[in-house]
């Protein structure tokens, strides 16, 4: 891997002009001023940083100018089509562009490139955020690491997140998410990384893509702006797909898992639900206080990543010891005398296949709830994937389920279908009545699963609790 190191720059409103080939009456000096933040919500601004309006389907970002001034922006990039509302003393720290998010994606691109760090990317249907953050962690134990900000993943957070950096980094990791095909392209080409990781191929946003095939060829769009003189894609080697499609590629790959073909495959492997996880990479003992054996996918690179920029064994061990779930992520918290996994961030039936397989770890059968949201964006695949999801919590001898939403009635068919008795099976349209019945049917010591789409909105249950 080529060393690489920061510049000690930092972004000006200058640089923010020129980069995005924009026009605006500020003054030289006031080109000079560096840039706190750029944002892309006014409620967030504060004095020194700089907003950008940006059009949606939902709302019009030019309708909040007025405010990001009188909240303190040092400049507002605009539209120069759309019509600002603005006091006249503020006209001159306007930056007029064709199109915002094309003109934050290119300062973003130029800034890393000023910046000269090492950048990793991660993409998957699952795991991303757990990734990133496994690897900037024990990347931070030695060089200062700058990453995605909170989940800003999409075609304007993986730029918001790169001009957020300030220019004393070692090494960035940036999570890039999509669910439509062209999207990692797009964001692979602003950030131009130096690693390209994809951590699965799922069912994720399948109904968007269309089929697990165009799933595979959209992640792989992150090798689009790979350094290809130096970079490299690091992958999951017990994903047969992404191995099949890595083989056509040209690009030199490093594999982690645990199939022979891995360069990063651990020697041991042992989950205990009260301890964690522990793994032996190469002789040396790693332990993550983790809800699941699925998480070692997450250590494997932060460990090889780690090594291969020169972080001993020891800083490693030292900071996955204290890794844990980002909250509904996997994190586990008791209430009342339940345990409960609050996994409700996001769902697709690959990570619910790994959330289903730690309440197995975790709890013996007549302890295992599972209180399951819909999985969102399936398209004509959804009916089929949530009974195949009853009939997976029928065949993990789960004691009682929870079904909640459009697709509750597919899960608990499911579940009949594979055994399961119909008393046990419970359905709700919303999480707030899932919440009531939660209530009535968990008992202290039981262990809950709470597992769905991020609309669904099931962390509401716990809430409730």
């Amino acid at each position: 891997m080529v060393m690489h190191k920061s510049k000690e720059s930092g972004l000006t409103l200058g640089n923010i002009v020129e980069w995005s080939g924009g026009s605006s009456s500020l003054a030289a000096i006031a080109r000079k001023r560096r840039v706190a933040t750029v944002w892309n919500d006014s409620r967030n601004v504060r004095r020194g940083d700089v907003f950008v309006a940006i059009t949606t389907g939902r709302d019009d970002g030019h309708r909040y100018v007025r405010a990001a001034f009188n909240a303190g922006a040092a400049a507002v990039i605009v539209d120069a089509k759309a019509a600002v509302d603005c006091a006249q003393a503020d006209r001159k720290r306007l930056i007029a562009v064709n199109d915002t998010v094309r003109a934050v994606q290119r300062v973003a691109t130029r800034y890393r490139r000023e910046l000269g760090i090492l950048l990793i990317a991660v993409t998957g249907s699952s795991g991303k955020t757990t990734t990133r953050s496994f690897i900037a962690a024990v990347l931070n134990t030695v060089f200062p690491v700058g990453e995605t900000y909170t989940n800003w993943n999409n075609r304007i957070g993986v730029p918001l997140s790169i001009l957020r950096f300030t220019g004393k980094e070692w090494a960035g990791v940036i999570e890039m998410g999509a669910n439509h095909t062209g999207e990692i392209s797009e964001l692979s080409k602003v950030a131009e990384p130096d690693v390209a990781l994809i951590t699965n191929i799922g069912y994720a946003h399948i109904g968007l893509f269309g089929s697990l095939a165009s799933t595979t060829r959209a992640k792989f769009e992150i090798v689009d702006g790979l350094n290809r003189k130096s970079g490299f894609m690091l992958l999951n080697g017990d994903d047969e797909r992404i191995v099949a499609h890595a083989r056509k590629s040209g690009i030199e790959t490093v594999y982690f898992g645990l199939s022979s073909r891995c360069d990063v495959r651990p020697e041991r492997v042992r989950f205990d639900p009260r301890r964690g996880l522990d793994l032996v990479v190469d002789g040396y003992e790693f332990h993550l206080p983790v809800p699941g054996r699925h998480f070692l996918y997450s250590a494997l690179p932060a460990i090889y990543l780690g090594r291969r920029c020169g972080v001993s064994d020891v800083k490693i061990a030292q900071t996955l010891a204290v890794q844990k779930p980002y909250r509904m992520r996997g994190s586990v918290e008791k209430k009342k005398g339940v345990t409960f996994i609050v996994d409700c961030y996001n769902a697709n039936p690959s990570s619910m296949k790994n959330a289903v397989a730690s309440l197995v770890e975790m709890a013996s059968p007549d302890r295992r709830v599972a209180i399951v949201g819909d999985m969102l964006e399936l398209g004509k695949y959804a009916r089929r994937l949530h009974i195949g999801l009853g009939r997976m919590l029928a065949d993990s001898k789960v004691r009682k389920v929870v079904a909640i939403g459009q697709f509750a009635r597919d899960v608990a068919n499911g579940a009949v279908k594979a055994g399961m008795s119909q008393k046990r099976i419970y359905t709700a349209v919303q999480a707030d009545e899932a919440a009531l019945l939660a209530k009535q049917l968990i008992r202290p010591g039981e262990v809950v699963l709470l597992k769905g789409s991020r609309g669904v909105h099931l962390e509401t249950v716990f809430e409730k609790f």
